[in-house]
C-alpha cells in the first residue's frame, strides 16, 4: 500500500481502499459539519490526504455527493432485495419504503439536493457513469417489484419510477420540515411541520401501490365473489 502523504494509489485494489476511505472520512465531515461545512480542503485533512492527491479520486464536493449518493443507493436496494416478500400487501411495502429510505444514512438528504444542486454541478464523464449506476439500481427495484406485485417488466419500471420521483419530492420538501419551530409563529408550526417526509410519502406510496394492486388482484382471480 502506498502512503497517505501524496502518492496515488497504483493497483486496482488500492484505489479501491482509497475512495472507500475517502468516503468514509465525507460522511464523518458531513456528520460534523453538514452538507454546506463540506469543502475539499477540509476533505483532505479528515482523509490525511494532499489535496492534490484527493482530485485524483474526487474533483469537487459535488461530484463527492453524487459517490455518496449512489452508494446510498445501492445500500438501500440490497436491503429491500433482501426483504422477505409479502404478496400483494401495499400498506406494509408503503411503510417499509418510507422507514428503508429513512433509515439509509445519507440517502434522503442527498436525494433532495441530487438534481438542483449535485448533478447541476458535475463534469459529464461522471454524471453519466453515476447516472449508469443509478439506472441499474431502478432496474433492480423494479424487478423486486415485479416479484411483489405480480406485474409485468414495464409497469414495475413505471411504479418504480413513480415512486421514487415521489421520494425525491418528498424528501425536497422534508428538507424544510427540520426549521427550528422556537424561532416560528404559532401558526406556521404546522405549515412546516407537514413538510415532514413520512407524512407525505408513506400515503402517496400506500395510494401509488393501492391503484396497482386492485387491478392485479381482479386480473389474477380465476371467478368472481360469488364462485363456489
Amino acid at each position: 500500500m502506498t502512503t497517505r502523504s501524496g502518492k496515488r494509489a497504483r493497483s486496482e485494489d488500492q484505489k479501491l481502499q482509497r475512495q472507500a476511505e475517502i468516503l468514509a472520512a465525507a460522511r464523518a465531515l458531513i456528520e460534523d459539519v453538514g452538507f454546506d461545512g463540506v469543502t475539499m480542503s477540509a476533505l483532505a485533512g479528515r482523509a490525511k490526504l494532499a489535496k492534490g492527491t484527493l482530485y485524483l479520486y474526487v474533483r469537487s464536493k459535488e461530484e463527492l455527493f453524487l459517490m455518496l449518493f449512489g452508494e446510498a443507493l445501492e445500500n438501500l436496494v440490497n436491503r429491500f432485495e433482501a426483504e422477505p416478500e409479502r404478496d400483494l400487501d401495499p400498506v406494509y411495502l408503503a411503510d417499509f419504503l418510507t422507514r428503508l429510505s429513512q433509515e439509509t444514512p445519507l440517502f434522503l438528504p442527498l436525494f433532495a439536493r441530487l438534481v438542483a444542486v449535485i448533478e447541476a454541478n458535475v463534469a459529464d464523464e461522471a454524471l453519466f457513469a453515476a447516472k449508469r449506476r443509478m439506472l441499474a439500481n431502478f432496474e433492480r427495484v423494479a424487478i423486486q417489484l415485479a416479484k411483489r406485485l405480480h406485474l409485468n417488466a414495464e409497469q414495475a419500471m413505471l411504479v418504480a419510477r413513480t415512486l421514487m420521483n415521489v421520494m425525491q419530492g418528498a424528501a425536497q420538501f422534508d428538507l424544510t420540515s427540520d426549521r427550528d419551530p422556537d424561532g416560528l409563529p404559532d401558526d406556521m408550526r404546522e405549515a412546516f411541520a407537514i413538510n415532514e417526509y413520512a407524512r407525505n410519502f408513506r400515503p402517496a406510496a400506500e395510494l401509488i401501490l393501492g391503484a396497482v394492486v386492485g387491478p392485479n388482484q381482479t386480473a389474477r382471480s380465476p371467478a368472481g365473489p360469488d364462485a363456489s
